[in-house]
């Protein structure tokens, strides 16, 4: 895939396993930032604006949102680099609050449902991660729970205000080295 359009990808994703739980923990926030600024992952996008996108249509429909995030995931043709890179991101987002709840998980296999990288890499890589691995009959379920993991109590306001400044925070990181 185009790296720059792998990039928005993998940023519509981080957002979205940020905000899939029904709450926007600090703590997911922080690690988005600290990805941002500490890797190339997000580097020569836009990301006030992606952002912008992102919260306007999860605000409109939630489930669209996030609906359309993983259908241009299962239409992308990614390398195994690149689908390791979006399960790295989606389990630190998922991670970082310390508290991993049932929607973040059908969130996690709903993107692992959409990739081809074999299990035994994911292993290699992540360890033995009960949700996230194929042969475990959870994945059966995968698409039965996919509409169920969205909460429409999802502060908003907060997802909007997570990336405030970031442009200028990665601007000023930049200009320091």
């Amino acid at each position: 895939m185009e790296k720059t359009n792998f990039k928005k990808m993998l940023f519509d994703i981080a957002c979205s396993a940020v905000a899939c739980d029904g709450h926007i923990d600090e703590r997911e926030i922080e690690e988005l930032k600290r990805i941002a600024k500490s890797t190339t992952y997000f580097k020569d996008i836009n990301l006030s604006k992606k952002l912008e996108i992102f919260v306007e249509g999860f605000k409109n429909n939630p489930d669209s949102t996030i609906e359309k995030i993983l259908n241009k995931l299962k239409a992308s043709i990614l390398n195994p680099v690149e689908e390791m890179l979006i399960l790295e991101i989606v389990l630190r987002l998922i991670y970082a609050d310390v508290r991993i709840d049932e929607n973040e998980i059908t969130f996690l296999q709903s993107i692992r449902s959409r990739l081809s990288i074999d299990d035994e890499l994911l292993t290699e890589r992540f360890g033995e991660i009960e949700f996230l691995i194929r042969k475990h009959e959870n994945v059966s379920t995968i698409a039965e729970n996919e509409k169920k993991y969205i909460d429409n109590s999802i502060d908003v306001k907060n997802l909007e205000n997570m990336y405030f400044n970031i442009d200028n925070n990665t601007k000023d990181d930049n200009e320091a080295q």
